[in-house]
């Protein structure tokens, strides 16, 4: 058996606060008891979460310090035309990623590199790294779609370039990895059969240490939601489907948004009328927002309203990992997939009607004590020593 060491190739990672930094972490905790595992990333440019540094020890992580160049055009005027040229708004870091592994695989024994988009850019890195360094394995691991994306606003330019890049990856990987099927045969469907071969589901995952394991407060009924409102992701259904709700409902329920802190938000809860019931609050680090999910009653997704969504959120992830039922405010796709699996309601959210109706039936199976626990199988199937297992057996027979 070959002697393994691995190199992560990702922006995000601790301290920064990005979902996939906390998925990246997870996998890295894990892999590196069992080989050498070196991390490559950007230089966190703020405080960032540093929560994550309590999970996270930075001893085996080395930086691709952004160039002079790089720096300049970033902070530089022009962002429409920059996003309107750019792949992605960390292509010119991919320059300085490929630089510095570079040298680290020229004074290094490294089997085997890992990208992790998005953004997308850490993957043309592994490109180029792929042709200097032929006899190197290379996963590329997807957390979205590239071009296939449904939140894509391209240009024609940018989707072009972007397809161009993509088909390259595709082409020169050994192996890609989607965090769910529908990702799979979405970017797939017009490609040959060879590459669905290439191409497997690892799901994100949960570390089941990190949760306090608390107790609801008695009252009122706690209903949270956990994340940020961008795009087609919006609380507005969710809003006219609490306006529905009979009285006997409405009582003791408190709904917190908690993330979402903005003042359109909050003047659209005031346009609403449901200042007595919701109530946002602003973004806590990772431990925090584990500890809020722990003491909630329900938990929300809500997702936009995309047909056959291939989104795998990490935040149900960490919602399975709080062992508290979720109610999807979702389209059919990934997500509705698993909540009704874990044997929960969701409903769509272009439906505010089904909305108020599925939310009525929650709340009261809630209010009557009902044991509304998710299945041991499926928390064990998203926990970290699961996927962690499948992870590395994937690294030990890509790389036999």
């Amino acid at each position: 058996m070959v002697s393994m060491k691995v190199l992560f190739l990702t922006y995000c990672y601790p301290p920064q606060k990005y979902p996939r930094s906390i998925q990246i972490s997870h996998l890295v905790q894990y892999l590196r008891k069992e080989f050498p595992l070196e991390v490559i990333t950007a230089p966190t440019e703020s405080k960032g979460d540093l929560s994550l540094l309590s999970f996270t020890p930075l001893d085996n992580v080395l930086y691709a310090k952004k160039s002079f160049l790089t720096r300049f055009i970033e902070k530089s005027r022009g962002d429409k035309i920059k996003r309107a040229l750019l792949p992605d708004p960390q292509y010119l870091w991919h320059f300085d990623l490929y630089r510095k592994s570079s040298q680290i695989i020229l004074n290094s024994e490294v089997t085997t590199i890992m990208t992790f988009g998005q953004p997308m850019s850490t993957h043309i890195a592994g490109l180029k790294l792929k042709k200097k360094f032929p006899n190197l394995t290379w996963i590329a691991h997807f957390s979205d779609p590239w071009v296939d994306n449904p939140f894509n606003d391209d240009n024609f330019w940018s989707k072009f370039i972007n397809k161009y890049y993509q088909n390259a990856v595709f082409q020169k990987a050994d192996k890609l990895i989607f965090t769910s099927e529908e990702a799979i045969d979405l970017v797939t469907k017009n490609y040959p059969p060879s590459l669905f071969a290439k191409s497997l589901c690892l799901p994100h995952c949960f570390n089941e240490d990190l949760y306090p394991r608390l107790q609801p407060q008695k009252a009122p009924l706690a209903i949270r939601y956990l994340g940020n409102f961008y795009g087609e992701r919006q609380p507005d259904s969710l809003f006219k489907a609490l306006k529905a709700l009979p009285k006997n409902i409405f009582k003791d329920i408190r709904i917190e948004l908690v993330g979402g802190s903005t003042e359109a938000l909050e003047d659209l809860i005031k346009s609403n009328n449901l200042q007595t019931m919701v109530f946002t609050k602003a973004p806590v680090d990772y431990l925090e927002s584990l500890k809020l999910m722990e003491e909630s009653d329900l938990l929300l997704i809500i997702d936009a309203s995309f047909e056959n969504s291939p989104f795998l959120p990490s935040k149900l992830i960490d919602y399975i990992g709080a062992n508290k039922p979720i109610f999807g405010i979702t389209p059919s796709g990934t997500s509705q997939k698993l909540i009704e699996e874990m044997g929960f309601l969701v409903a769509h959210p272009k439906n505010p009607q089904e909305i108020s109706e599925k939310l009525i039936q929650i709340i009261e199976s809630i209010r009557s004590g009902k044991e509304l626990n998710i299945p041991a199988s499926i928390r064990n199937r998203y926990s970290i020593n699961t996927v962690g297992a499948q992870f590395s057996h994937l690294l030990h027979k890509i790389n036999p």
